[in-house]
């Protein structure tokens, strides 16, 4: 079984089961200086692992910049 999950805007396909942190590393997205967010909640690194993701969530993946 394989569920959708949309990522910025765009449509991935991934077995059922698979956490956010699995989704970060088979799509080689980058970890630092970035900030991601599931169905527009936050997600620290520390649940990355732990969230399993349903077919249809939204992430968000947010870069920080920095300006003066």
């Amino acid at each position: 079984m394989s569920i959708q999950i949309i990522l910025n805007e765009a449509v991935y396909t991934f077995p059922a089961g698979i956490t956010l942190a699995q989704v970060i590393n088979q799509l080689h997205l980058p970890e630092q200086g970035c900030v991601f967010a599931l169905n527009e909640q936050v997600m620290t690194k520390s649940r990355w692992s732990q969230v399993m993701l349903n077919d249809g969530d939204q992430i968000s993946l947010f870069q920080i910049i920095a300006g003066g």
